[in-house]
């Protein structure tokens, strides 16, 4: 038994460093968990602070709005970028809303983002 726990420690002392997927849901891979329905039901603050904790699902869509952008973006010779429409709907408390301007940002293409949100709780974070 001895030498068991020798080796658990052994592999504990020397495990590599946690990637940021692994500590986003540490604590959560064995657990089961009901779907959310947030069409049906509005969302709590804390469930919206979990989602906002994943850091991959933004970055990602970052980059997502950031390459749409630069794929629709086709000006006129001799005029700058085209204002392009964004559409967030189901903004949440607005973290999507903050990637799509990121990606305006280091594209440098203008946007006018139009939120679309039904949960009253999030609308007031969304609104500041």
């Amino acid at each position: 038994m001895e030498s068991y726990q020798s080796y658990l420690s052994h592999l504990y002392k020397n495990r590599g460093q946690m990637s940021e997927y692994e500590n986003f849901s540490q604590g959560y891979e064995e657990l089961l968990q009901i779907p959310l329905q947030p069409l049906k039901d509005n969302l709590d603050n804390a469930t919206y602070e979990i989602f906002e904790k994943d850091p991959i699902k933004y970055r990602q869509y970052e980059e997502a709005v950031y390459r749409a952008l630069i794929d629709r973006n086709n000006p006129l010779p001799g005029e700058g970028p085209v204002k392009q429409v964004v559409m967030v709907v189901g903004a949440g408390r607005g973290p999507l809303v903050r990637a799509s301007l990121n990606a305006s940002k280091r594209c440098n293409i203008p946007v006018k983002v139009y939120a679309v949100e039904k949960n009253e709780c999030a609308l007031i974070t969304l609104r500041n």
